[in-house]
């Protein structure tokens, strides 16, 4: 899978493929207890909400360089904008699926010896096949 925000690069194929990806969709849902009802009533208002969490684990080719990248990232990285996934099917084919002004809630950054591993939550409301204009 392929996460980008905007022109930026979360995550790629191979190498820079996401770890522990999570998908997570909430939406508002409102419940009312009626008067002398048998039951309470449940009433789903929409306002969907999706939260996206994985991480990368990138190479470098040394130490100073994975703790200047940590920081460079940081930097560099749009805290939102148009999120993009491009995943593969069984057969290979490509799927596009977006947020539409998705936000960057976190990243968190991390070395060991000459490797970096950034951690990202991404929010947004419905994940949808439709680009946005």
């Amino acid at each position: 899978m392929k996460i980008k925000i905007n022109e930026f690069w979360l995550c790629e194929d191979g190498e820079l493929a996401p770890n522990s990806l999570r998908v997570n969709g909430r939406r508002q849902i409102q419940t009312a207890a009626l008067l002398r009802a048998a039951a309470g009533s449940v009433f789903n208002r929409g306002n969907s909400v999706t939260t996206i969490t994985f991480s990368v684990i990138r190479k470098h080719d040394s130490i100073l360089e994975a703790e200047g990248y940590m920081l460079r990232h940081e930097v560099e990285i749009p805290q939102e904008g148009k999120v993009t996934f491009i995943c593969y099917d069984s057969a290979g084919a490509e799927e596009i699926y977006y947020f539409d002004c998705g936000g960057l809630e976190t990243t968190d950054a991390s070395y060991c010896g000459c490797s970096t591993e950034h951690s990202y939550v991404l929010i947004g409301g419905r994940i949808t096949t439709e680009a946005p204009v």
